[in-house]
């Protein structure tokens, strides 16, 4: 059996050591993830076709839904995720990210311009160049979050 965890550091070690002692396996693309409340995770695994990769949260710039598809954007590359964004919101750091729509989120520190749009919108200018709209549902949050 394969195991994902996603635990803080300190308690890795020992649920690594514990889990492999009862010949479980530990692995980064497992589909059963065991996971701790209220830990902010460093990494997220994100797959390119068959290759895959492990993403460092602080190169995310934005993570899209898309249908059933979730795509994060890292150095200009995009990368397939497994999590759900309600998921993500739980396990990436809330003063790092926040959720601009029901189909996004950003990482604060990429976020180059934000313009105001009619109907109580924004059009965020990220980093990479990227565009996305913080819409009606998420205005207020978003405002007090950045305090503007």
């Amino acid at each position: 059996m394969k195991v994902r965890l996603l635990v803080s550091e300190e308690k890795y070690t020992e649920i690594y050591k514990q889990l492999s002692a009862a010949g479980i396996e530990i692995d980064d693309s497992a589909d059963l993830i065991l996971s701790e409340n209220n830990v902010c995770v460093k990494y997220l695994i994100g797959r390119q076709g068959d290759d895959i990769f492990r993403l460092d949260v602080r190169e995310i710039t934005h993570i899209e839904s898309f249908a059933h598809d979730i795509i994060a954007y890292s150095g200009g590359a995009e990368y397939k995720l497994t999590e759900r964004l309600r998921r993500l919101e739980e396990i990436l750091d809330p003063k790092e990210f926040i959720r601009v729509s029901n189909s996004a989120i950003v990482a604060v520190h990429h976020i180059k311009s934000i313009r105001p749009a009619i109907s109580q919108k924004y059009l965020l200018t990220l980093t990479d160049g990227s565009k996305v709209d913080v819409t009606r549902t998420y205005y207020y949050i978003f405002k007090e979050f950045l305090g503007i």
